[in-house]
């Protein structure tokens, strides 16, 4: 019996240790779930704090970006606007130019009438009063015809126009330029045309193509353009000057002055001949005033030793043929020499512009014989009185 009760107590004391110790472990176990569960809770709390701050940052940001995308879309608007009504502007002020610009064109045309109205009128009167004076009813001419025209009254005198008649700025100089009503000089502007001078300035562009012509060439044909031109002026009157230029510039390049004993022979020629076609080429007579031919003509050019060559501004003339209007008195038998070589080429002058006849073959070499036969004559004459100016010397 006493064994039973020991083993008795002992299983009670096990029993009561073991249910102690799983109450511990229960305890703990629920202690343990308690604190899970707190740390559960309290990551679920971190991580929605989180996912608020994420989301507030993100709903921040997008409120910038919202705010910088409607002051964008403002300031685009506000560039729009501003573009719209700069082009609406624009439009406007286009229209206004062009209003302005047709009803400035249209004054103009109605001011250009007008000046061609009055230029007309003016020219009939001057025709008028040309053909009065030349109709014999006044020994002077009248004081209309007298009147000298200025383009600058108040400037000084362009040296250049005072001693050739010519500037190479036109009326657009800045000093005064001096027009006579009539004169006993006619300047016929640009009137000789030759290759070698309409071309002469493209030697520095291309050096090879005045290579196949020569100074000979050219003055060939200035003989030619010479006795018929000639024989035509002289049907109004005695030539005293006679100068053709040989210069490259614009404003001076073939320019032909002719200079008459009296005043009457001038305006005869001028009324006739003004206005009318010379090989094709309409031409165009004006009064000029040379003072002095010795200030007109360059003097370095005779010698040779002018530093400008043919780009000077004073006039290099072609060397007459026979020395005509040069000082020197010449008979009738060059008058008749004269009249007969012009009468070959007198088909250049008419009335108004023809249309040019292709020349057959045997009329060019008809002509090409007569200017041979010409160029012989001329160089026969030449020895024959090379001689006489040999002993001179």
């Amino acid at each position: 019996m006493g064994r039973h009760k020991e083993w008795r107590k002992i299983a009670k004391r096990e029993r009561r240790r073991r249910i102690r110790t799983h109450l511990a472990k229960q305890e703990e176990n629920e202690h343990r779930n308690e604190s899970f569960l707190k740390e559960q809770e309290l990551m679920e709390t971190l991580m929605l704090e989180q996912i608020k701050k994420s989301n507030k940052e993100e709903n921040d940001k997008w409120i910038q970006a919202e705010k910088i995308n409607i002051e964008q879309w403002n300031k685009l608007q506000e560039e729009r606007e501003k573009l719209h009504q700069k082009h609406l502007e624009q439009v406007a002020k286009i229209k206004l130019e062009f209003e302005l610009e047709q009803k400035n064109k249209k004054i103009e045309e109605e001011r250009l009438k007008e000046v061609q109205r009055k230029h007309k009128k003016k020219q009939a009167i001057f025709m008028h009063n040309l053909d009065k004076f030349l109709s014999g009813d006044a020994d002077e001419p009248p004081s209309e015809l007298r009147v000298i025209h200025e383009t600058r009254p108040n400037a000084e005198l362009c040296p250049f126009f005072f001693k050739t008649a010519c500037c190479r700025f036109g009326d657009q100089c800045s000093r005064n330029h001096q027009y006579p009503g009539i004169s006993k000089v006619l300047l016929a502007t640009n009137f000789f045309t030759h290759f070698g001078l309409s071309n002469a300035n493209l030697n520095e562009y291309d050096t090879d193509i005045m290579l196949e012509y020569e100074d000979s060439d050219t003055y060939k044909e200035f003989k030619e353009f010479f006795f018929d031109v000639i024989s035509e002026f002289e049907k109004f009157g005695k030539i005293t000057q006679f100068k053709v230029c040989k210069n490259h510039e614009k404003h001076l390049r073939g320019n032909t002055y002719i200079e008459f004993a009296e005043l009457r022979c001038a305006v005869a020629a001028y009324r006739s001949l003004h206005t009318r076609w010379y090989g094709g080429r309409q031409l165009s007579l004006q009064f000029s005033l040379i003072n002095s031919w010795k200030n007109a003509v360059c003097g370095l050019q005779l010698q040779r030793r002018c530093p400008k060559g043919r780009a000077c501004n004073f006039l290099h003339v072609f060397r007459n043929p026979n020395n005509l209007f040069s000082g020197y008195s010449y008979d009738n038998n060059q008058d008749a020499e004269r009249s007969q070589r012009s009468s070959v080429r007198s088909w250049r002058w008419s009335e108004s512009p023809e249309p040019e006849v292709p020349k057959s073959r045997s009329s060019e070499r008809t002509d090409r014989r007569r200017r041979n036969s010409r160029d012989a004559d001329d160089y026969r004459k030449h020895r024959r009185r090379s001689p006489r100016r040999s002993s001179r010397r």
